[in-house]
C-alpha cells in the first residue's frame, strides 16, 4: 500500500493521465479542494497540541542531558548517533582508538540514560 501511494505522489505532476479518478474530477473543475494527499489529515505530533508540548519537553530535557557530558562524551556520541559514524571512524578523527571511542560512547549513553530515566 505505502509502494502505490508513493507512486501516485511521484507521478502527481508528471504524468497527470496516470493520476487517480478523484484527481481526474479535479483537473476537470469539480473539486478544487487540493488532491486526495492534501486533503488527509495531519498525524503528526504538529496536529496534536499534547503531543507537540511533550515533545518539546523530551527535546529539552535531552539537551539538558547532553549538557551534563563531558565535551569528549557528547563529540562521541554525537558522531555516533547523530552523524551516524561508526566508531572505528570515530577513533580516527579523535586521534585515538576504536576501543576508546567505544568506552566513551557506552558512559555517555549510561549517563543519558541514567538522567531520562522514566521519561516515556
Amino acid at each position: 500500500m505505502t509502494n502505490v501511494c508513493l507512486d501516485q505522489l511521484r507521478r502527481r505532476s508528471s504524468r497527470p493521465e496516470d493520476q487517480a479518478p478523484e484527481l481526474a474530477q479535479q483537473a476537470q473543475g469539480e473539486n478544487s479542494a487540493g488532491d486526495f494527499f492534501d486533503r488527509q489529515q495531519e498525524q503528526g505530533a504538529a496536529s496534536n497540541p499534547e503531543r507537540r508540548l511533550m515533545g518539546q519537553e523530551i527535546g529539552r530535557r535531552i539537551s539538558a542531558a547532553l549538557e551534563q557530558l563531558t565535551p569528549r562524551e557528547r563529540m562521541v556520541f554525537e558522531m555516533k548517533h547523530y552523524q551516524g559514524l561508526r566508531l572505528r571512524a570515530i577513533g580516527e578523527v579523535l586521534g585515538t582508538t576504536e576501543e576508546n571511542g567505544e568506552e566513551f560512547a557506552f558512559r555517555a549513553t549510561r549517563k543519558l540514560r541514567l538522567q531520562l530515566e522514566g521519561l516515556l
